[in-house]
């Protein structure tokens, strides 16, 4: 953070700090020396929020946290307390630069997303001959060139029989999607499989990407942040004190026995006495003691105003791959067809992984990866398989052991081979093995769920926050999902555009609304919600910096437990708010009776400032004594 800051805010802040500490030790006794130095200091450091607090005043017609902050250092002052002054102002612009930093970093998303979008394109001339331009430079219904691994500039018709493209960019899910002859290509997407060949239908401005990238900006632009609970209460309390103070001073109009003088006295004590420091210290304090309390669960909030709108949140809505689930595929069923004794032969089952193994060794297809290792693990044989070829949009065939064998989904078996299919009552990606014209049996891969969604989700509810699933996949696949990971409802095959409406319907029904997730795509949805959750150990860049909270090791166990500290934590601000405001209260009546002295002031406020600061102490104290912990929940088989 320090980085962030500018060079006059680092020496206004030191300039402040070694001032404070020379009049808390004393070093200086003289009471004229004492004003001399410590007021040039004060309009040095403090400057800022002095001119900001009048232009509030005079120009909005508004007493801001800005101009409390002010009489809380004037008063200060009257009570004889220079260092209490200065200190007071050097923590709020420390505050301040907190709050500045965790601002700035959730709105750099922008930045982390230029290098996905490609800098150049491979552009193919009418001679064939490749030339290398800018992606504005292209014009629609150029021909382009996509390498494998390289990711795709513009939108554009596939000229080429198929394509294999990793879609996570702008859908979140890890499954590659394969695109045939005459199909448009999304930019943004990566190449997971051989060269291929586009014609241009869109320019750069217009592009799928460019889109994604304006969706984000304009997403963090039109978030509304609510103001911090001190602002909110400074616009009451201090036109309130200043007035009674004013209203004191003017007694004698009314009451023309009493004497002027002696209620003018009053009315400055009053002022004096209602020197908000303690309030002004308390209620950040508690906030800061929140954030090092969920800090210290691995969980990073940026800025203490997202404490409060974590307290008030109705429902929060999940990403599915990579925030429920894994985002990679494990086998959760091998079905051998036949007869029941040869369903229950171990000797076939292996015979079916045998024939797997052979053909998916052969190809990159993260499915195919997945029964590789599922193999492996297995300890089955890797045979030799020869001739193979892709059927392009089906499967794999090839020769293994003397015989023909096909691997792919159920529409090989259906169209291309004539089979019938016995269906699953499974969720999940289905790979099919054919023998000589027989279906042998069936493989089904899923992602994987985390150990954690089911705890998460079901405590969230628990909570009285209502769980939502907002992802790109299926329907049949986003409904087991949310069935066997307690969540509340689901919003099936949504891209970006489709979850920032959705997000938008749901804040239409509830008030607060969060939402958490991992990918480019989620940055959107992130950057527009209330509260942003980005899972920081697998999450991309740009979500991370998107969210407004990360959760450092992707427990989603730990965002039920920052909710709840979170909600202790803005009880504990609104107690310690209401506790100064009570013996403040008291205080000033027993001034505008003329009993309260100045003593009687500074005893109140510095014993005030301790309390409060000690209660504000009280988070660290609930992890350590694990009180924001939640009960283990079985997970829904």
């Amino acid at each position: 953070m320090l980085q962030t800051m500018n060079t006059q805010l680092k020496v206004r802040l030191s300039l402040g700090l070694l001032t404070i500490g020379i009049l808390l030790t004393d070093m200086i006794d003289n009471l004229y020396m004492q004003i001399a130095l410590c007021v040039p200091v004060y309009l040095f450091v403090s400057y800022p929020v002095l001119i900001a607090a009048f232009k509030d005043l005079f120009m909005r017609r508004r007493m801001s946290e800005k101009f409390l902050m002010s009489v809380a250092t004037f008063g200060a002052y009257g009570l004889g307390d220079f260092a209490e002054a200065l200190a007071v102002m050097v923590f709020y612009l420390i505050g301040e630069a907190f709050e500045e930093y965790a601002a700035a970093r959730s709105h750099n998303e922008i930045s982390s997303l230029v290098k996905l979008k490609p800098s150049k394109v491979r552009v193919i001339n009418e001679d064939g001959s490749e030339e290398i331009l800018r992606p504005r430079k292209v014009k629609i219904g150029s021909r382009i060139r996509v390498l494998a691994g390289e990711s795709v500039a513009l939108d554009g018709t596939l000229v080429d029989a198929a394509a294999s493209v990793d879609m996570s960019a702008l859908t979140g899910e890890s499954e590659p999607a394969l695109f045939t002859k005459g199909q448009e290509v999304p930019s943004g997407v990566i190449n997971t499989g051989k060269v291929f060949e586009l014609i241009v239908t869109k320019d750069s401005k217009n592009s799928s990407i460019t889109r994604l990238l304006n969706l984000i900006e304009d997403a963090a632009a039109n978030k509304s942040r609510p103001e911090a609970l001190i602002t909110r209460f400074s616009v009451y309390y201090t036109p309130i004190v200043v007035s009674c103070a004013v209203l004191m001073a003017l007694v004698p109009l009314v009451m023309p026995n009493e004497d002027y003088a002696n209620w003018i006295t009053r009315a400055l004590v009053f002022l004096v006495v209602s020197c908000p420091c303690a309030l002004v210290l308390s209620v950040p304090l508690s906030f800061f003691g929140g954030l090092g309390a969920i800090s210290k669960i691995g969980v990073m909030v940026k800025g203490s105003i997202h404490i409060e709108s974590l307290s008030k949140l109705k429902s929060i809505a999940f990403d599915k791959t990579g925030t429920i689930t894994k985002g990679k595929f494990s086998v959760i069923d091998i079905k051998i067809f036949g007869d029941d004794a040869a369903a229950n032969d171990s000797l076939k089952r292996q015979s079916v992984l045998e024939k797997l193994y052979a053909l998916e060794s052969l190809t990159t297809h993260p499915i195919g990866a997945a029964i590789v290792n599922y193999c492996q693990e297995q300890g089955i044989e890797l045979k030799k398989a020869d001739d193979v070829h892709e059927i392009t949009g089906y499967g794999i065939k090839g020769i293994v052991d003397g015989s023909e064998v096909y691997v792919g989904k159920e529409q090989l078996l259906t169209e291309k081979l004539g089979l019938s299919v016995q269906k699953s009552e499974l969720t999940g990606t289905e790979v099919y093995v054919v023998e000589n014209n027989v279906a042998l049996g069936r493989i089904i891969l899923a992602d994987e769920i985390k150990e954690s969604a089911a705890v998460a989700c079901q405590e969230l509810n628990n909570l009285g926050i209502k769980t939502y699933m907002i992802t790109g996949d299926k329907n049949a696949v986003a409904a087991d999902i949310a069935k066997r990971c307690n969540i509340s409802a689901f919003y099936a095959q949504q891209l970006p555009e489709d979850k920032l409406s959705t997000l938008q319907k749901i804040k239409s029904n509830d008030e607060t609304v969060g939402f958490v997730g991992d990918g480019i795509n989620d940055a959107p949805v992130l950057a527009s919600s209330d509260v942003g959750f980005a899972m920081g150990q697998f999450g991309s860049a740009s979500a991370v910096e998107a969210a407004d909270i990360v959760v450092m090791n992707d427990d989603l166990k730990k965002i039920p437990m920052t909710v709840e500290l979170a909600r202790r934590t803005y009880a504990l601000a609104k107690q310690n708010m209401a506790l100064v405001i009570a013996v403040k209260a008291i205080i000033l009546i027993l001034g505008a009776l003329g009993i309260a002295n100045i003593w009687l002031a500074i005893l109140g406020d510095v014993g005030l400032c301790i309390i409060a600061v000690l209660n504000a102490m009280r988070p660290l104290y609930w992890v350590k004594s694990k009180q924001y912990d939640i009960k283990e929940i079985a997970q829904a088989s």
